[in-house]
């Protein structure tokens, strides 16, 4: 076969490289290739066994369940001589049978996992009330963990014993609920070596996060109450509830003042305090990145001044576009998206504030969010006098009249240019401007 001809000329290295990729099932499948693939397959010391996996193949719920736990009893069986493992990844419906899933996580703890990550799917409303509980004694000890992703899960704690994850790198709790208000707290302190740290749809918790290691936080979908002092703290990214704007999470209850060491900011579906942004450059004197992403703020004001700062994202932020002033002299690039047409004024001074950058993507819906009225164009200077680099993307289609009123802005908008590239649905426009 030509199959074979070719796998078999792969280096070791390169087919265990693919294999390490691989769901446990793939890998099974792909190990009939040849003699070689089949050798590696049962040498990579991965577990990644997925519920999902051919579900449309089997209609019935039941029979389907079924093949799975038998699938999942002959995964263990067929790796019970090996004394570790690097990664067990384990995802599946939770309708109880708590025994096969205590034994899945015994196993892979036994032979001192370094990747443990367990998820939980949520479809059945009836049973969505229903949590698998993990006990805390079964972490105690797992000394070699240094990735640890749990999901739609309980965990109980042990109101005597303490966990010990000394090796814990990555921690990531998804829809994680404790059984006690400091459950969370007293996980997190059992993680002295901890670099990443990301937190999705946790509720109710009160979380102060003291660490020199931590470099690397998230906090996605959650309603808790957040105090950071972390004193390496690299990068930060928050996202509050997609949807309307009551659901936006207010960053007062959000205190990482403290973090002298961050590079980049991330937030989205965010409402600031009065005063958020005032003292950036002095709070976080390293930041580079910042992103800001259908956020509000309670005054509609925001002045943002940072010396460093290389990059900026801006994505339709409510009633911050009226009211926005930035100053960052060393910005290389600002994203900019538009997603209605408003005062064109309004925008031309927006604008304005990223004459500075060297380059601007801008993402619109429509091309005549990018035409300033001929009036205007008339009456006012340009907002980028000295802008040399303009990618501009739009969401709609345009005609050539409306190309040509297109471009007539952007020279206006722009007269420094150099470099100029238009790229919206069924036309590419791409050119150096001489």
């Amino acid at each position: 076969m030509v199959v074979d001809t070719y796998t078999s000329q792969l280096p070791e290295l390169v087919i265990n490289q693919i294999f390490s990729h691989l769901s446990t099932k793939s890998a099974i499948r792909a190990s009939i290739l040849s003699k070689e693939w089949a050798s590696v397959c049962f040498s990579v010391l991965i577990l990644d066994i997925d519920e999902d996996e051919g579900k449309k193949q089997i209609a019935d719920h039941r029979d389907r369940r079924r093949k799975f736990l038998k699938f999942l009893s002959n995964c263990l069986k067929s790796r019970e001589k090996e004394k570790y493992l690097e990664k067990f990844r384990l995802r599946m419906s939770y309708f109880g049978g708590d025994c096969a899933i205590n034994k899945s996580l015994s196993f892979a703890l036994e032979r001192n996992v370094k990747e443990l990550d367990i998820c939980f799917k949520r479809e059945n409303e009836v049973r969505k009330g229903r949590y698998y509980c993990l006990q805390q004694t079964a972490l105690n000890n797992a000394k070699s963990l240094t990735i640890l992703k749990l999901e739609n899960l309980k965990i109980e704690e042990d109101s005597i014993d303490t966990i010990s994850l000394t090796s814990l790198k990555t921690l990531s709790l998804k829809a994680v609920k404790f059984m006690t208000t400091t459950g969370f707290s007293r996980l997190y302190s059992g993680c002295p070596s901890i670099e990443y740290l990301s937190l999705t749809s946790c509720h109710g918790w009160d979380v102060r996060l003291s660490s020199s290691g931590l470099k690397h936080l998230e906090i996605l979908c959650c309603e808790i109450k957040l105090k950071v002092e972390a004193t390496n703290l690299e990068s930060f990214k928050f996202r509050g509830d997609n949807g309307l704007r009551h659901h936006i999470i207010d960053m007062r209850n959000f205190y990482i003042a403290s973090c002298q060491t961050l590079r980049s900011l991330e937030f989205s579906h965010a409402h600031f305090a009065i005063g958020w942004f005032k003292g950036l450059d002095s709070r976080f004197p390293l930041l580079e990145r910042l992103v800001l992403h259908t956020c509000f703020s309670y005054s509609g004001i925001i002045n943002i001044f940072s010396q460093h700062l290389k990059s900026f994202v801006f994505q339709e932020c409510g009633n911050i576009l009226s009211n926005f002033s930035m100053t960052a002299p060393n910005l290389s690039e600002a994203t900019i998206t538009i997603e209605e047409r408003r005062d064109y004024d309004r925008l031309r001074y927006f604008l304005g504030n990223f004459d500075c950058s060297k380059k601007i993507r801008l993402h619109v819906n429509e091309t005549e969010v990018c035409i300033f009225p001929e009036e205007m164009r008339k009456k006012y200077s340009p907002p980028l006098p000295s802008l040399k680099h303009l990618e501009v993307e739009i969401d709609t289609f345009t005609t050539v009249v409306t190309h040509s009123a297109l471009m007539d802005s952007l020279r206006w908008m722009a007269p420094s240019l150099e470099f100029l590239s238009i790229n919206r649905i069924h036309y590419m426009y791409d050119s150096r401007i001489s």
